[in-house]
């Protein structure tokens, strides 16, 4: 596991700190951390990487083309 240094600061404005936490989500989210985090927990071989990344394409493929079909009615 690669160790991350993560320095997230969330300041608190009185006793609000289901505030704080969902700031603090928020930030981790959009930074991606968590994603990145599941992503090197374990060895992924480079073929998983390019099938991973094919099989995302492909999917997006698919949903672009079933949005358009959507659009202008086409079957």
């Amino acid at each position: 596991m690669i160790p991350l240094a993560v320095n997230a600061i969330v300041k608190v404005d009185g006793d609000n700190i289901d505030y704080a936490l969902k700031l603090l989500k928020k930030k981790v989210e959009r930074e991606g951390l968590i994603r990145e985090i599941k992503r090197h927990t374990y060895y992924e071989k480079p073929t998983e990487v390019r099938r991973k990344k094919l099989l995302k394409a492909r999917r997006k493929q698919q949903k672009l083309v079933r949005k358009l079909k959507e659009k202008y009615k086409y079957y």
